[in-house]
């Protein structure tokens, strides 16, 4: 956690920063090691966290030096420590302007009107998209306990069942395995059940509240995922029900046919595979993630899959093949065709991709870390379609 928080440091000034002042829970975690509601305040040397409550087990659970963790509830004590340092009059403070409450910010700026508040996310998720070994190793962990909701679907998928019924099995595994039983989006008022379900022709009914296919859920206060649709003999069925274990996301995604494949569905399958693999090779060091985007887009194109890949039910294409993952379930990097950045090792990636084609839906979904040398699939599920006689 030192370490993490010197590397912050460093950054900072390159930034333009005087302080950050960080208030959000899966930051707060990354550096610190505890959840409970805190404010981090960093300064080159210098940095304090101020636990609003629950400061007993803030204090068991922090990785930081003892005393530079305090109990504080009073937001204008944390502005009288900071202006006690000797900040400038007009100083830049970096706080998480993509998700702080106007409410917030306004109060902010009540109490501090010489201090000009910039956005320091893109900094602090710049640093978290490279993982270390010891995240490296949560995530696997979390790999296995995703697969244990996919054999519990194999289990219990068949003709007869409602989708709320495979989902609450799966659900069920993955709580017994180690689950921690949520999933955190930087995203303001985002919702969605515990994953996303569709079967038959649900999965060509999208809702707008998450960007890919999403199923229609239990009615329109919960508009994605699971419904009561009861499964029938040829549906194609897709479970994209993401896990969470010590702090961090596994997204992935199965398909699965009731009864017999068809030659074309199998062909399809065939094809999604093929773009996995090479997805695999494609997305290396010293090459960008918008020409890994468009080299796997043209072996679509190669495999006569362009008019199905990504295409959404509304005839719009998906403009992304994969997406990071860590302390939130959807983090940068975006894998499109105009993210110019770098591909960097130590990235884990939700590598998504589907095929539509009239009626018939095929989806995967694979964690995917980016080495070194060679890249390597984190999800131990086989990546394949799943026939349930």
């Amino acid at each position: 956690m030192r370490q993490r928080i010197e590397r912050l440091q460093a950054a900072m000034a390159g930034n333009g920063f005087d302080a950050l002042l960080l208030i959000q829970s899966r930051d707060i975690l990354y550096y610190t090691g505890t959840a409970q509601p805190s404010w981090l305040v960093v300064l080159p040397g210098i940095y304090r966290l101020f636990v609003r409550r629950g400061f007993d087990r803030a204090l068991s659970e922090c990785r930081l030096d003892p005393s530079c963790v305090e109990p504080q509830r009073k937001q204008n004590e944390v502005f009288s420590f900071l202006r006690n340092l000797g900040l400038p009059r007009r100083a830049v403070i970096g706080t998480e302007l993509d998700v702080l409450p106007a409410g917030l910010w306004n109060g902010w700026k009540a109490e501090t009107p010489d201090w000009e508040y910039r956005d320091a996310s893109p900094l602090v998720l710049r640093q978290r998209q490279i993982k270390d070994p010891d995240e490296i190793a949560s995530i696997r962990k979390a790999c296995r306990i995703e697969d244990e909701g996919h054999r519990r679907a194999l289990g219990v998928l068949a003709e007869g069942v409602s989708e709320l019924d495979v989902a609450a099995a799966v659900e069920d595994a993955h709580r017994r395995a180690g689950h921690e039983g949520i999933f955190f989006m930087r995203q303001p008022d985002f919702f969605m059940s515990r994953g996303l379900f569709a079967s038959g022709p649900n999965l060509l009914r999208i809702s707008g509240v998450a960007s890919s296919l999403t199923g229609i859920g239990p009615g329109p206060s919960v508009p994605a995922g699971p419904s009561g649709r009861v499964i029938r003999r040829g549906d194609l069925v897709l479970i994209d029900i993401p896990v969470l274990h010590d702090g961090y996301h596994v997204d992935q995604a199965r398909t699965y046919r009731i009864g017999a494949a068809t030659y074309r569905i199998r062909e399809m399958q065939r094809a999604l595979e093929e773009l996995f693999d090479y997805a695999c090779t494609a997305l290396r060091p010293e090459r960008t993630w918008s020409d890994a985007f468009r080299r796997v887009s043209a072996l679509a194109d190669r495999l006569g899959a362009d008019p199905c890949f990504q295409r959404m039910p509304d005839g719009s294409t998906l403009p992304y093949i994969g997406h990071g993952v860590g302390f939130e379930l959807n983090e940068p990097p975006m894998i499109t065709a105009r993210n110019s950045e770098p591909v960097l090792p130590g990235t884990v990636i939700a590598l998504e991709m589907h095929l539509l084609e009239g009626d018939v839906v095929l989806k995967m979904e694979d964690m995917l870390l980016i080495g070194e040398v060679a890249s390597e699939f984190l999800s131990v599920t086989p990546r394949r379609l799943f026939e349930i006689p």
